[in-house]
Order: C-alpha cells, then structure tokens, then sequence
C-alpha cells in the first residue's frame, strides 16, 4: 500500500495553489467579503452560536493524487485580536493547545513576521500515521482588526517506528502517502464583540487504489477536515482560557 509522490501531483497541486493564493490575495484586499462567514447569514449565526461551520470545497481530480480543500470557521466571543494573535504565535506550547494530533513543535527561525515551524504530526484513523513537517508561516496585518496568516509547508516526511530504537525519517514522497503537502490560510476579525476565526486547508496526498477507498480516503480526508474542526475548536478554547 506505499506509494511514492509522483512529480505530476506536486505540480497539478502547486498550480492549484497558485490559483488560490490569488484569490485570497484579492479578497484580503477587497472592500467587503473578507469572511467566508459572512456569505451566508445562517453560516455566521451558526458560528456566533458556537457551532464550527465546515465545508469542503471542490477540488479538481489529479494525476497520481489526491487534492482535499475544506474551510471552516468558529467566533470567540469577548475575545480580542491580540488574544488571538498571542496563541497563534505561542508555538512552543502547541503541544498542549492541540495535543494530541501536534506532538512536538519547534521554532527554526523567526524574523519578523516570518517563522519557520517544525511540527511532529500523529493522525490516528483506521492506521495510525506520524510525519515531521515543516511550515513556512507568514502573518500579514490588514488593518487594526483584521489579519491574515499563510502557512506553506515545505517539507513532509513520514516516520516510520515512531518512538522506537529503529525509528526512522523517511525521505520526502515515500511512505504511505496520506499527507505530502499541506498549506493553510487564516482569517482573523474582530467584531461584534469578539473575533472571528476562519481557515482554508489543502492537502495533497497519494491516489486511492482501486478497492480501497473506505481506507485510503478516510484517513486523507482526517488530515484535513478533522484536524480543521479540531484546529478550530482548540484554538477557540485556548483564546478563551485567557478570559
């Protein structure tokens, strides 16, 4: 069931992101529609209520890959921009924000507003998968009450034996699979009397194999959608901790 990243994937992928990475760069700059939140009134209720609204997103099929695109979005009541901003950058206690899905986290640079983040990952769903990653992540202030985060990864690597006297860093591309890339985007605003969060995550990841898609595509899926809805309700939970 291994498989390695074909060079097709990377690239049907990158220019997906490219595409996107332009459309988020005019509606940070645009007038009105900045939340994803605020397309649908019911949507931007259900979050003040204290639901996490979540969707996935078409994604165009793909040579030799998967490509998974979902949002979701959750509001902070009494919470502040700075409140959020001060959990967002705490990466040295990610481990305990988003235990047990982020098991370990590391600064390797920061300059500015730039930060280089390693991550050791575990996701558990059916199989139980460990990859170190790192991520490129860049904030980007929009004003007084908004800003916007962008998280690249840029490199994934699966872990064999995790914990083990043998354990094992596989080289990029090979393993099983279930993550080769992930970037994610974040919108912050504060409004109405407290903040709204929201974030788009896509990942790319093998084929499924014919006669294996219960397996293949549920675990795929959990690194997206499930690990958004935990991201979020986390998140939520963390700033809130600080009332």
């Amino acid at each position: 069931m291994r498989a390695e990243e074909p060079q097709s994937a990377k690239d049907a992928y990158q220019s997906y992101i490219t595409t996107l990475e332009t459309r988020l760069a005019a509606q940070n700059s645009a007038a009105s529609g900045f939340l994803w939140l605020d397309q649908q009134t019911e949507r931007r209720d259900a979050a003040r209520n204290g639901s996490v609204p979540v969707q996935q997103i078409d994604a165009p099929q793909i040579p030799g890959g998967t490509i998974e695109h979902w949002i979701g979005g959750a509001f902070l009541p009494g919470a502040t921009i700075a409140q959020v901003l001060k959990i967002d950058q705490d990466y040295t206690r990610y481990t305990t924000y988003y235990a047990p899905e982020i098991q370990q986290t590391r600064i390797i640079s920061h300059d500015g507003n730039h930060f280089q983040v390693f991550y050791r990952l575990k996701k558990h769903k059916i199989v139980t998968v460990v990859l170190d990653t790192v991520h490129n992540i860049d904030f980007m202030s929009l004003g007084t009450d908004r800003y916007f985060i962008r998280s690249r990864s840029k490199q994934v690597r699966e872990v064999r034996n995790p914990g083990e006297a043998d354990e094992e860093v596989l080289p990029e591309g090979e393993g099983l699979g279930f993550l080769w890339a992930m970037n994610s985007y974040w919108r912050v605003q504060q409004r109405d009397g407290g903040v709204y969060i929201e974030c788009e995550v896509i990942t790319l990841a093998r084929a499924i194999p014919f006669g294996m898609g219960a397996l293949v595509r549920s675990t795929i899926q959990s690194f997206a959608s499930e690990s958004l809805v935990n991201t979020l309700k986390e998140k939520q939970r963390a700033v809130l901790a600080l009332h």
